[in-house]
């Protein structure tokens, strides 16, 4: 906009000095990039390189576009062909002051260590919800104040500057304030009686603009933090010694230069030095697991609000907003969930898995509150009061039942008001908001209900999908709009649900966190619509782990993330961004796929014969070098008589006959027709009413033949047939110790520097490309599941994003029988169990035996007492304990592990509390609280208990 239109006399171009302290060595050089094409778009072939003025300081003067908008910067180093980066996040310049003069001077420091204070404290989860400032002061105010001393600095001369402090301070409470006394009048005179509060208007970075007469522009200085009703109570003195504030004479050369006084800004590197780490308690509990008076056979998204007060006192989505009341009165700040999306492929319990997705945006019908829909008919009162009673009988979720039963009430709501509904400002909106994904997921619903299944390679016509054909499609004026308007209605309403679940948590103080799945379902709206995003006729899942001994095959396909660059990511920055609508911090899901994926060929059903995507394989001159030249010996199933004679006894020759026939020498090959998995798994298929004995049997057989066919040495690479990839763990087949010795050297070597040494600079690279992208996409604060197969390169890229990650106790990263809470990095969440392990209670009574146990509570909880064979209420407690005193920044709990405390509380069986088994692709996700969190939340010796253990622990405390 230019100054004629907007009435302001606005500079059209200003003059940016920037100054940065950096100690460099003989060839170094120091270069500046930015957001704007001047600054070369953060390319680092496009930076501005910097000029030498002085010892430890560069200098570089740019002159750029005045733009309301803030201007974002880094740094970066060179030394010949080697760029780095500063790190931490990008520095702002924000331009208002422009209005007033078109000089600015950057005094900054390069920054070689990240800065998680900023990018942790910086997003929603604490800036909006923790630290929340509903009253802050209007930046309209600040401006003025800004310009007043500005015209101040004028009046004292052409050598005076306006300095403007910048400090991020971001864990302060709503009630107080950050103030600064230093050695100038204008600060106070170091009397902290006389501090000079900052502006919030920004906050976390709290500013200060004040005039600096020439023969002042050195000073001292302190932050404090006091209460904002009460002056003379300073809470928080800052750690350390003063600060100071000095112009160089190389600085003070270039602003003498300046006509009217320069603004000087400094502080993007200045943290407020806190006594101790700020430190946080969480609940993590499935949606569809919480029970509550107002439920129907599922948790739904008011049922969140319930434990939201838990955690501050001590699932569908109005049981979200009654969860949200367990955390604020247990004391914990933050609520953990389950994938809330759309799964519905199969309509059957198989949808029940919340980790196949079949839309990025649309959440699950199946965590709809009826209720909360508000007019309901007579005929649906009636029939869900009845249907409540049924469903909240069962002790598990039965899924089949209750999407049947909300699908049929929500028809007939729908049909008494669409024709109000379609037409409301409230939906049109909503519509206009979410068009580009809400249309495709409708027809992708209406097509599959046509048709009968989500395979939409068996659609016809309609097997693949444009934008022009979509909107045809989904006129309102065609017959079946009926489909698509129900989808809107239901989506409509989830989403106005969820955020007002979301909107409740944050009120109260409580982080929302979501979960991003690392996958989508092979058959869903986005591999439908875009194609060319995935590799379909590959599939994602894990290695061998804690999880599965035979790896894990999500039946998911694996990104094509050359084509996802092509655009900057849009597909995940909007996936993103959709998420942050609801939640406050996010659980990245499998983050190691972000390095690189397990990818498994779609012939596959397990997860054995996978190889990482991206990684460098290895080519058949390496193999020719180390004389390994039997290449047909190395990748083909390795199977003779002595072995399945070893693998089925006296029924070898029946399974020979079946399934093989010979090859060269006394090798066997497996039939054309049962030479894969997927070819097995079919042949082998037993109908539902089949006898339990002969399912055994039947499994006995396939998982046999399976490990046969997957005693290989070598797995050929998909793309480039004359590119190998070792088979994971192959030392334990036969196929490895029928080798010779020299051979079982150098295939030994070929393991070892496959899985733990080449990929390591490829791994790295590819992770830095995609997190900083997936941070950027979004203010939520980011967690990360980092367990498993680690590489060597995942910690320190954790570290160079500030992305907070997992601590397991029974998962140790070493070779330690359990990790030790009490060493954990701050930068980690510290938990008992997870969604896919047993419980600690499950743990301790089905897993560990009693010299271990003994172990345990000497050496980890270090108590002088005998351990006790079943999980006792103490112990459970003790553990808790050793969690939430831990360093770790958060400690969050499967609710399942906190009411283990309580001997009344807690289920009787510890079995039936687990959610997930990994190592089943089938598992039937359908665990609910035998308690409704109603009472739960009554309980108050229990709540009591959990906020005394929170705040000495000194979690959710401020300072």
């Amino acid at each position: 906009m230019g100054s004629e239109e907007s009435g302001e006399n606005l500079p059209a171009e200003v003059s940016v000095r920037f100054c940065v302290e950096f100690s460099t060595k003989p060839g170094q050089d120091v270069w500046v990039s930015g957001s704007n094409t001047q600054l070369g778009h953060f390319n680092a072939n496009s930076a501005i390189k910097m000029a030498y003025e002085h010892p430890n300081l560069w200098t570089a003067t740019v002159t750029v576009p005045f733009v309301k908008e803030p201007l974002r910067y880094k740094y970066l180093e060179s030394q010949g062909n080697l760029i780095s980066w500063e790190k931490g996040p990008e520095r702002i310049l924000e331009m208002e002051l422009g209005t007033l003069e078109n000089t600015f001077l950057l005094k900054d420091s390069f920054r070689l260590h990240p800065m998680p204070e900023h990018e942790i404290f910086a997003s929603s989860a604490f800036r909006n919800v923790v630290f929340r400032r509903d009253e802050r002061k209007s930046l309209a105010i600040t401006r003025a104040e800004e310009s007043s001393a500005y015209y101040k600095a004028m009046v004292l001369g052409k050598d005076a500057v306006l300095l403007r402090l910048n400090v991020f301070a971001g864990r302060v409470k709503a009630t107080d304030e950050v103030c600064i006394v230093g050695s100038l009048d204008e600060l106070g005179g170091n009397n902290q009686a006389k501090a000079v509060p900052l502006s919030d208007s920004r906050a976390p970075f709290w500013t200060l603009t004040i005039p600096l007469h020439p023969n002042r522009m050195s000073f001292t200085y302190r932050m404090i933090i006091r209460e904002k009703s009460d002056q003379k109570n300073v809470i928080v003195v800052e750690e350390g010694e003063e600060r100071s504030f000095a112009l160089t004479e190389v600085e003070q050369l270039i602003l003498s230069k300046c006509s009217k006084p320069p603004i000087v800004f400094a502080g993007s590197s200045i943290n407020f030095r806190y006594a101790r780490n700020w430190k946080g308690s969480g609940i993590s509990v499935p949606v569809f697991s919480l029970r509550s008076k107002s439920s129907l056979g599922v948790g739904d998204f008011v049922d969140l609000q319930k434990i939201v007060d838990f955690c501050v006192k001590g699932g569908d989505f109005v049981d979200l907003q009654k969860i949200v009341d367990f955390c604020v009165k247990g004391g914990y700040q933050l609520l953990q969930l389950l994938p809330v999306h759309d799964t519905t492929v199969y309509n059957s319990w198989r949808d029940s898995y919340p980790y196949s997705i079949v839309s990025n945006f649309a959440l699950h019908p199946q965590y709809l509150n009826i209720e909360a829909i508000g007019d309901l008919p007579g005929s649906v009162k009636d029939d869900l009061k009845k249907e409540k009673e049924r469903l909240n009988a069962l002790t598990q979720v039965d899924y089949e039942e209750v999407m049947a039963v909300k699908t049929r009430l929500l028809r007939k709501i729908y049909a008494v008001k669409k024709s109000e509904f379609l037409v409301s400002r409230e939906f049109l909106d909503f519509f206009k908001e979410n068009q580009s994904w809400l249309v495709p997921y409708a027809l992708f619903k209406l097509f599959m209900e046509i048709n009968g299944t989500a395979d939409y390679e068996r659609w016809g016509d309609r097997s693949s999908v444009r934008v022009k054909d979509m909107e045809v499609l989904a006129a309102p004026d065609t017959f079946h709009f009926d489909y698509i308007g129900m989808a809107y209605f239901v989506q409509f309403h989830l989403s106005k649900q969820l955020k007002e679940a979301s909107r409740y948590a944050a009120v109260n103080e409580v982080v929302l966190k979501g979960d991003l799945p690392i996958g989508v379902n092979r058959y869903c709206t986005d591999t439908w619509v875009n194609p060319h995003l995935f590799r379909l006729h590959m599939r994602a899942g894990a290695p061998p782990d804690y999880f599965a001994e035979n790896g894990q095959n999500w039946d998911f396909p694996t990104y094509n993330w050359d084509e996802m660059a092509k655009d900057n990511y849009a597909w995940w920055r909007s996936r993103l961004s959709n998420l942050s609508k609801y939640f406050h911090a996010y659980r990245i899901d499998h983050v190691l796929g972000f390095f690189r994926i397990w990818e498994i060929p779609e012939r596959f059903t397990t997860g054995i014969s996978g190889r990482f995507y991206k990684s460098t394989p290895i080519t058949r001159e390496e193999l020719s070098k180390r004389g390994l030249w039997d290449m047909d010996r190395y990748f083909s199933p390795y199977v003779h008589d002595g072995i399945l004679h070893q693998e089925f006894g006296n029924n070898a020759a029946q399974v020979r006959e079946r399934f093989f026939e010979p090859t060269w020498g006394d090798r066997l090959k497996f039939k054309e027709e049962y030479n894969t998995e997927r070819k097995i798994a079919d042949e082998l298929k037993l109908p539902d009413s089949a006898a339990a004995s002969e399912k055994k049997k039947v499994e006995f057989l396939k998982q046999r033949l399976f490990m046969l066919m997957n005693n290989v040495l070598l797995l050929v690479d998909e793309e480039v047939p004359t590119e190998f990839h070792p088979r994971i763990g192959f030392h334990n087949q036969s196929t490895y110790k029928e080798l010779s010795d020299e051979w079982k050297r150098q295939f030994n070597e070929l393991h070892e520097d496959y899985f733990y040494h080449r990929q390591d600079e490829l791994w790295r690279k590819e992770g830095m490309k995609k997190l900083p992208m997936l941070k950027s996409a979004s203010n939520m604060l980011v967690c990360a599941e980092d367990l498993g197969m680690i590489p060597a390169c995942v910690p320190d890229v954790m570290e160079e994003t500030s992305i907070i990650g997992l601590r397991v106790q029974r998962m140790p990263s070493d070779n330690s029988e359990f990790s030790d809470p009490a060493e954990y990095p701050y930068a980690t969440v510290a938990t008992l169990s997870s969604h896919d392990t047993t419980t600690f209670r499950g743990w301790w009574e089905e897993e560990l035996d009693p010299n271990q146990k003994e172990r345990y509570v000497k050496n980890i909880l270090k108590l002088n007492k005998s351990a006790p064979q079943s999980c006792e209420p103490w112990l459970a407690e003790a553990a808790l304990i050793s969690h939430i005193e831990c360093p770790s920044i958060w400690s969050i709990f499967p609710i399942q592990d906190v009411l283990a405390m309580d001997g009344k509380l807690r289920r009787k069986n510890a079995s039936e509390e687990r959610i997930n088994r990994p190592e089943n692709p089938r598992h039937y996700w359908r665990f609910r609280l035998h308690l409704d969190t109603e009472t739960i939340v009554e309980s108050d010796r229990f709540m009591r208990r959990c906020l005394d253990m929170n705040q000495k622990a000194m979690r959710g405390v401020a300072y």
